[in-house]
């Protein structure tokens, strides 16, 4: 057993395929292919079955990439170590978000301390940034609709946000304080894709009311649905913090019991350990201890 073969079925584990791992590794797909069947051969086991045109892991395969992960984690936990010295003056991280206002003011908050630091960011919904962080292509990830207690993660609070409606200036809500959902039911309502947390959560909050479901229009972006509402097809639930400013829009809160989540700073614990990663949850901790003091006097107002 070489790393070559390891690499090559964990990553095809990770994509649950051949085509992906290969697009992923630089590598033709016989490449990946034969790299397995070595693997196989060469221990007398069975890593994969195919299933149509994918591929998943047989119970032994799942085993071994449960080892391939913590690997190829503390591989990473090695280069960042290497990377970043103990005095953080270099590294890079690789972030993944719901949205750029929940993590940019921990960055700016990491970059007072570490200017030289860098990062990448990707963007999307909670279930595509947690499944990213599961496959470590992110070290960290920030999303709504955790719950602490899986080992496998250490995961912290960041902040509760409210969900409200972005309508169209011209609207007739718009000169409304509040709108309760009873109202919404002959409305036209713009909402995310599935696997959006804001999503779930103002549904969720219709069907326990026992209300009727109102039409709905879905967009996936959040940019795209703010054009929308700002070109009249219709009003949208939106997160108070992702709401942003548009004079064409007008945000309008939700009568209470307003639906509501937790957002939350997560990564494997196998990757705490880095100085990089400790600097980052220190500063996400800064931040939401801010957002808290903050959110406890607009109550008081």
């Amino acid at each position: 057993m070489n790393d070559a073969q390891l690499r090559c079925f964990h990553i095809a584990a990770t994509e649950e395929s051949i085509t992906r791992a290969a697009a992923r590794l630089g590598i033709s797909q016989p490449t990946v292919s034969a790299q397995i069947k070595i693997l196989e051969e060469g221990y007398g086991v069975q890593l994969f079955r195919r299933v149509g045109r994918r591929i998943e892991l047989t119970d032994f395969g799942a085993h071994l990439k449960v080892i391939t992960e913590r690997i190829y984690a503390a591989q990473d936990e090695a280069r960042e170590l290497l990377i970043g010295h103990q005095n953080l003056s270099k590294g890079h991280l690789r972030i993944g978000a719901v949205g750029p206002y929940h993590v940019l003011p921990i960055l700016q908050e990491l970059r007072i301390k570490y200017p030289d630091v860098t990062f990448s960011l990707r963007v999307g919904n909670s279930t595509a940034i947690f499944d990213a962080m599961a496959r470590y292509d992110i070290d960290i990830g920030i999303m709504a609709d955790l719950k602490a207690g899986d080992s496998k993660y250490h995961i912290q609070l960041l902040r509760r946000d409210e969900i409200a409606l972005l309508v169209h200036r011209e609207h007739p809500f718009a000169r409304r304080g509040t709108v309760s959902c009873a109202e919404l039911a002959s409305q036209t309502i713009i909402i995310r894709e599935p696997g959006s947390v804001t999503r779930s959560a103002f549904l969720n909050a219709l069907t326990s009311a026992d209300l009727a479901m109102p039409q709905c229009l879905e967009i996936e972006s959040r940019e795209a649905i703010k054009e929308a509402v700002a070109c009249g097809f219709g009003i949208a639930p939106v997160l108070r913090s992702e709401a942003g400013e548009d004079r064409r829009c007008v945000l309008v809160r939700i009568a209470p019991p307003a639906p509501s989540f937790d957002e939350y700073v997560a990564c494997s614990r196998d990757l705490m350990r880095t100085p990089l990663i400790k600097a980052f949850l220190d500063a996400a901790s800064a931040v939401s201890d801010r957002l808290e003091t903050s959110r406890q006097h607009a109550a008081t107002e």
